[in-house]
């Protein structure tokens, strides 16, 4: 997806889902600076993890990181569990929120670092994680505090219980002067970008002979959990996989262990 001005960026995404509430957003972004969106790209973390984003947007209201999802039926929560239901259906997740955190200050911790090799003074503001429920036929029911940063579609509502992803958070004018981005921001954060190695995201990652799922399904501070399957095997299990990873500038006993 790409707008005719190129102020956006990415591959498209293998689930018709999430490339619909992509385009949902895309195409409510005006052809101005300093708009500009990244979408379905992987970075790495100092901490070693292969970290994946589905939506990096820049606005006048600040940087923002947006996860995706797009359960349909009706979501209610259990503490931080996220439950969505729809005929005889259950979906449970976690409250994606605190990831989506994390990535943002990893992601801010990088570019930092791009900025300085770069010779960039660059002042780079808080990365406000956000969650985008984009079913259309969603109907939220959460508590205050799971709602919180939680978005549903715009024009929707009253349907959803949920402030519209663009009209309530994206188009705003910026909470203060610190959040706000300026266009001289805007244009170099494609550099800043390239200069810590984002790359679209693989359909397969291989260990041995093991092709791994797109996404890791759990995650922990040192390692990840993918499924897996032998290729070379038709009809075997699928297997767990679990990758040991080392912050990028640890030392090489550290690496080692």
């Amino acid at each position: 997806m790409a707008g005719a001005d190129n102020r956006w960026w990415g591959p498209r995404s293998d689930y018709p889902w999430e490339e619909d509430a992509l385009r949902h957003i895309h195409d409510q972004m005006p052809s101005a600076e300093p708009y500009r969106g990244w979408q379905t790209f992987t970075f790495t973390a100092q901490s070693g993890h292969v970290r994946e984003v589905d939506l990096f947007i820049a606005t006048p209201a600040g940087l923002f990181l947006v996860e995706i999802k797009s359960h349909p039926g009706r979501a209610v929560n259990q503490g931080g569990t996220w439950l969505f239901k729809q005929d005889d259906h259950v979906r449970a997740i976690e409250n994606p929120l605190h990831l989506t955190n994390r990535k943002c200050q990893e992601l801010k911790s990088q570019l930092g670092w791009a900025a300085s090799k770069l010779g960039y003074r660059t002042r780079l503001p808080f990365i406000q994680a956000a969650v985008f429920l984009s079913a259309p036929d969603l109907r939220c029911d959460f508590d205050e505090v799971q709602a919180a940063m939680v978005f549903g579609r715009d024009g929707l509502t009253e349907q959803t219980g949920l402030p519209g992803i663009w009209a309530g958070l994206l188009g705003q004018p910026p909470r203060s002067g610190s959040n706000r981005v300026d266009p001289a921001l805007s244009r170099q954060l494609e550099k800043l970008l390239q200069k810590i190695g984002v790359q679209g995201l693989r359909k397969h990652r291989k260990v041995g002979p093991f092709e791994l799922a797109p996404r890791a399904f759990d995650t922990g501070p040192t390692w990840e959990d993918y499924l897996a399957e032998n290729p070379a095997l038709p009809g075997d299990q699928v297997r767990r996989i679990r990758i040991y990873l080392s912050n990028l500038n640890a030392p090489k006993s550290e690496r080692d262990s």
